[in-house]
């Protein structure tokens, strides 16, 4: 009863703003009052109609047909043309490595390298060198250790990688420094730790590591050092024509030489 109150008082409202038949008013034309007349018809649709919706800059109809891309789109920032990517072919992941600093051990350029110490001097960083090394056992990583405390050389080799004096453990993937065992541990907990041990491609005469695949090597029992074949660990090898020997050139400070089936 309100509503329809409401729409009389509104066509009254309305049909009075017209300007009257008369004298005095300005001659109008028949077909103009007859579309008013139509309009301000008493018919429920006339305050039911709504204004039809313009389509938005930018936003497309669900049916509408994709958009073609720009040929201005398809460049760099230096301005060269960029193929575009083909239809249904996802772009390939950036290697993980790229965001750690590129240092290269002697070999590693392929594989996984741990530079480690077995000695029991500093216990933190003895446990550390143990947990690093279990955590890549029981993740099934192939990975060459390097015992700093069996062969100098190998210490003067990290210094030499890192540019400082760093301590063991010590993690490179596929020639990058991934770090020490505080950052191995934070990167296993996350979650990334993984993908950035993945097996690289190796060359076809490349000989995979025989460690870190969860038995002991036959040759070192998994000490990576033997015992040097020409000095017998004595450090010296002698001539017969001398009375006294000279120093091995095969072997470290040791009389060991790293284990061959281990490399």
């Amino acid at each position: 009863m309100i509503i329809k109150t409401l729409k009389a008082r509104i066509l009254r409202a309305l049909k009075s703003s017209l300007p009257a038949a008369g004298a005095d008013s300005p001659p109008t034309k028949p077909a103009a009052a007859s579309v008013h007349a139509d309009a301000f018809s008493d018919d429920a649709s006339f305050f039911d109609a709504r204004e039809p919706e313009t389509p938005t800059k930018g936003r497309r109809h669900p049916s509408s047909s994709p958009e073609p891309l720009d040929a201005w789109e398809l460049v760099d920032q230096d301005g060269r043309a960029v193929p575009a990517p083909p239809a249904g072919d996802p772009a390939p992941a950036p290697d993980p490595l790229l965001g750690f600093p590129a240092r290269c051990p002697p070999g590693g350029e392929r594989g996984v390298v741990l530079y480690t110490t077995t000695l029991r001097g500093v216990r933190r960083t003895f446990e550390d060198c143990n947990g690093v090394r279990a955590l890549l056992e029981n993740l099934a990583v192939a990975f060459q250790e390097r015992d700093v405390s069996m062969d100098r050389g190998l210490r003067d080799q990290l210094w030499a990688v890192t540019g400082e004096k760093a301590v063991p453990p010590r993690l490179f993937a596929r020639g990058r420094d991934v770090g020490g065992a505080a950052q191995v541990l934070a990167l296993h907990e996350e979650g990334r730790l993984v993908p950035l041990l993945l097996p690289s491609v190796a060359a076809p005469d490349e000989k995979p590591p025989a460690a870190g695949r969860g038995g002991k090597c036959e040759a070192c029992g998994g000490l990576r050092f033997v015992v040097c074949g020409e000095c017998d660990g004595s450090r010296k090898v002698f001539d017969g024509g001398r009375g006294g020997g000279a120093r091995c050139r095969g072997c470290n400070e040791n009389g060991l030489v790293m284990c061959p089936l281990c490399l």
